[in-house]
């Protein structure tokens, strides 16, 4: 009996974890929207669009290992650089795997292609007041895209 009360409680207790349960729809469809406003951002070369996909305090590591801190940094520098060598970019995305920890964190790896070349991103997640936004993201030039495997 003490052995089914503790498998029931287990169930019990799993049953309510919010770990447990599944995203709703409307998360993972608005989490999609915001990383695709990023990259529309991106092709129409509006940093303040790419940006607006971006926690105030959000974290940066480039490519080249450079960490920039905070939206209107990244804001800066997005506009300096779509003025300039990457007034011609163009990037396709596609995101490769989209992972809750938690109902308000989510994890996106997204790999992205254009002429300047391909990259994977990692989008750190937090659902604020405002919707979605990054509070994190990293991005790296891969030896192996993904799409080339």
């Amino acid at each position: 009996m003490k052995e089914l009360c503790l498998t029931a409680l287990m169930i019990f207790v799993g049953v309510l974890s919010p770990a447990a349960q599944p995203q709703p729809a409307s998360d993972e469809q608005a989490l999609r929207v915001t990383i695709a406003r990023f990259y529309e951002g991106w092709n129409e070369h509006n940093a303040d669009k790419m940006v607006s996909v971006y926690a105030e305090d959000i974290d940066h590591i480039d490519v080249f290992g450079e960490w920039q801190q905070g939206r209107e940094v990244l804001r800066k520098e997005l506009a300096r650089l779509h003025a300039g060598p990457l007034k011609n970019s163009q990037k396709t995305f596609k995101i490769e795997k989209l992972r809750f920890l938690k109902p308000d964190v989510a994890i996106a790896q997204v790999s992205s292609h254009g002429i300047n070349g391909d990259n994977i991103g990692t989008f750190v997640m937090e659902k604020q007041k405002d919707g979605w936004l990054a509070v994190s993201f990293t991005n790296v030039v891969p030896s192996t895209p993904p799409w080339k495997k």
